[in-house]
C-alpha cells in the first residue's frame, strides 16, 4: 500500500515538473523563438521584380525575414525587432519618420507585436533569384534560404591565406592547393602532435626525423605487445597442454628404453605357474597403451589448435570484407543523396515555371482589349482598414489594353486617399505600363480617360474624366515597367462610402474605366514601303 502511494506521488511530482518546464519554454510563435539565429532581412537583389515598400523591414531596410507587425502597423524582421526592444519599449522610428507618431500605439514592445503570417505567406511565394555571381538559380523566397546554404557560387573566404570571393564549388580545390593550410604531421598517428603549414610540411619532417623514428619504434613495440595480448587464451592453453604431453611422452620413452633392449629372461618374467605377482610384460603393455593414448590426445589438441587458427583467419577475412562492403554502401548512399538533391532542385524549377504560367493565365483571364475595363474590388472593409493602417495603402488592378496590339494600362486606387486626399477621399489613378508593342504605337498617349465608381443600382455613378497632358512624363513611352500614375486624388469623398450606400454592396465596389479611342488615333504606325 505504501509503495503504491509513493509511486502515485512520484508521478504527480513528474507531471508538475513537466508543466513547469513547458511554461518556461518560449512558445513557438514568440518573438524570442522566431528571432533565433539573429538573421536580418534578405538582400533586395534576390527579388526578380521591383521590391514594394510593404515587404521591407523599417530597421535593416532588407526584405522581411520572419515578419512581425507592431501595434502601429509597421513591420520588422523578428531579429531586428528583438534587437530594438532588448532594452525595453522603444519609439517606432517609422512612425516618427512618417510624422504619424502617436502614443501608446507607436511604442514598440515585444508583448504587443505579433507574427504577420499573411505577409510571410505573400513573401514566401514571391519569385526570387540568387544574388551570387553566375548562379542561374530561380525560385521563391521560401526556397532561397535553403538554396543559400548550398549555393555552389556562394563566395567564401579562405581562413588560412585570407583570399576572398572563392566560389563554394571551388573552395575544396583551393584548400587542397593552398600553401597556408595547416595540416597535421603524417606521423600524428604515432604521437607527433605538430600542425604546420602545408608548404612547410617537408621542412618539419626533415628537422624532426629523429623524433619521428623514436615514436615509430615505440609504436612498433606497442603493436607487438598488443598482438601478443590479443592471442586467444584457449590457443595458449592448448599449446601449453600439447607441450606438457610431449614432455611426458619423451620421459616415458626414455624410462622404458632400457627394458626394451633386455632379453625376455632378464625382464623379470616368471614362469606361468607363478600367481599373485604382476608380470613385467603386462606392465610394459600398460605403459605402451598409456603412451598411445597420450599421443592420440596430443594429436587431437594439435588439430584443435589448427582449427582455431583457421577460424581466426576466416574471421579476419570476413571482417575485411564487411568493411569493404560498408564503404561501398556508404558511397551508394552518398550518390543517392546527391540524386535526391538534384531531383528536388529540378522540382523547384518546375514549380517556379508553373507559378509563372499561372500568373500569366490569371492576367489573361482578367484582361480586356477594347479600352473598357471594369474592376471589382472585393473584401472592401478589410482592404480599407489595411489602407488606414498603411499596411497596404495602394492596390493595383490587372492590366488591360486598348486593343490586342495596343497600349497596356492599369489602375491604382488608394482606399484611404493619397496626397491631398489622404484620410478624406478615395484616390484613383491611371497608369501607362510597358507593353510588347510600344514601338509600333503613337506617343505620347492622347486618349481621353473617364473614371467611374459605379452605383450598383444604376442611378447615380460618380464620374471624373481628363485628357492627358502630352508634356507629362506619365503619358510618354514607358522606359520602366510602368510610368508615374496620373489621375484624381479627390475622386470620391469617403463619407459617401460610409454607412448604407449604393456603391458598396456585398462588401465590394466596381471601378469602370473608359478610353475614348475615337478622339485620337491609337492605331499602329504604318510605315511607307
Amino acid at each position: 500500500m505504501s509503495f503504491h502511494l509513493l509511486s502515485t506521488a512520484n508521478c504527480q511530482l513528474w507531471r508538475l515538473q513537466q508543466m513547469a518546464a513547458r511554461s518556461e519554454r518560449s512558445p513557438p510563435n514568440s518573438l524570442e523563438s522566431q528571432a533565433q539565429g539573429n538573421r536580418t532581412g534578405f538582400p533586395k537583389e534576390i527579388l526578380a521584380a521591383k521590391v514594394e515598400g510593404k515587404y521591407l523591414c523599417f530597421e535593416c531596410r532588407g526584405i522581411l525575414r520572419k515578419p512581425f507587425q507592431a501595434q502601429c502597423g509597421h513591420r520588422y524582421c523578428a531579429s531586428c525587432l528583438k534587437g530594438i526592444v532588448s532594452t525595453g519599449p522603444q519609439k517606432c522610428a517609422a512612425c516618427i519618420e512618417e510624422n504619424i507618431y502617436e502614443e501608446p500605439l507607436s511604442l514598440l514592445d515585444a508583448n504587443s507585436a505579433f507574427p504577420d503570417n499573411a505577409a510571410r505567406r505573400e513573401l514566401d511565394n514571391l519569385p526570387a533569384v540568387c544574388s551570387n555571381e553566375s548562379c542561374p538559380w530561380k525560385g521563391t523566397i521560401k526556397e532561397y534560404e535553403a538554396h543559400d546554404e548550398i549555393c555552389s557560387k556562394y563566395p567564401l573566404m579562405c581562413e588560412w591565406c585570407g583570399k576572398k570571393k572563392i566560389p563554394r564549388e571551388k573552395y575544396a580545390d583551393h584548400i587542397r592547393s593552398c600553401g597556408k593550410v595547416k595540416l597535421l604531421c603524417r606521423f600524428n598517428q604515432i604521437g607527433c602532435e605538430m600542425a604546420v603549414e602545408k608548404e612547410k610540411l617537408i621542412e618539419h619532417e626533415s628537422l624532426c626525423m629523429v623524433e619521428h623514428l623514436r615514436l615509430m619504434l615505440q609504436h612498433v613495440m606497442g603493436m607487438k605487445s598488443t598482438i601478443e595480448s590479443l592471442q586467444p587464451q584457449n590457443l595458449q592453453q592448448g599449446n601449453i597442454k600439447v607441450n606438457q604431453l610431449l614432455t611426458s611422452i619423451q620421459q616415458i620413452e626414455e624410462s622404458i628404453r632400457p627394458f626394451c633392449s633386455l632379453p625376455l629372461s632378464q625382464q623379470g618374467i616368471s614362469s606361468p605357474g607363478v600367481l599373485g605377482k604382476p608380470c613385467a610384460s603386462e606392465k610394459l603393455e600398460d605403459v605402451q597403451k598409456r603412451c598411445d593414448a597420450l599421443k592420440h590426445k596430443a594429436e587431437t589438441f594439435e588439430n584443435i589448435v589448427c582449427v582455431l587458427n583457421r577460424e581466426v583467419e576466416r574471421a579476419s577475412v570476413s571482417m575485411a570484407a564487411y568493411e569493404q562492403q560498408h564503404k561501398l554502401d556508404q558511397e551508394k548512399i552518398e550518390d543517392l543523396q546527391m540524386k535526391v538533391r538534384q531531383m528536388e532542385h529540378a522540382a523547384a524549377l518546375k514549380d517556379l515555371a508553373i507559378a509563372e504560367l499561372e500568373l500569366k493565365l490569371q492576367a489573361l483571364e482578367f484582361s480586356t482589349y477594347n479600352g473598357i475595363f471594369i474592376w471589382k474590388i472585393a473584401d472592401f472593409s478589410r482592404r480599407r482598414q489595411d489602407a488606414k493602417s498603411q499596411r497596404s495603402p495602394a492596390i493595383f488592378s490587372p492590366a488591360f489594353y486598348t486593343s490586342k496590339y495596343g497600349y497596356k494600362m492599369c489602375m491604382r486606387i488608394y482606399l484611404n486617399g493619397d496626397g491631398v486626399g489622404r484620410g478624406s477621399h478615395l484616390s484613383l489613378f491611371f497608369v501607362i505600363m510597358k507593353g510588347n508593342y510600344d514601338g509600333l504605337l503613337r506617343w505620347p498617349f492622347r486618349q481621353k480617360v473617364t473614371l467611374m465608381l459605379l452605383d450598383q443600382t444604376n442611378r447615380e455613378h460618380i464620374i471624373d474624366a481628363f485628357r492627358p497632358d502630352v508634356s507629362s512624363s506619365s503619358f510618354q513611352r514607358p522606359v520602366s515597367e510602368m510610368n508615374i500614375a496620373s489621375g484624381c486624388p479627390l475622386f470620391c469623398a469617403l463619407t459617401k462610402l460610409d454607412g448604407k450606400n449604393n456603391y458598396v454592396c456585398d462588401d465590394s465596389i466596381f471601378i469602370k474605366v473608359l478610353l475614348d479611342l475615337l478622339s485620337s488615333s491609337s492605331r499602329l504606325i504604318v510605315f511607307p514601303s
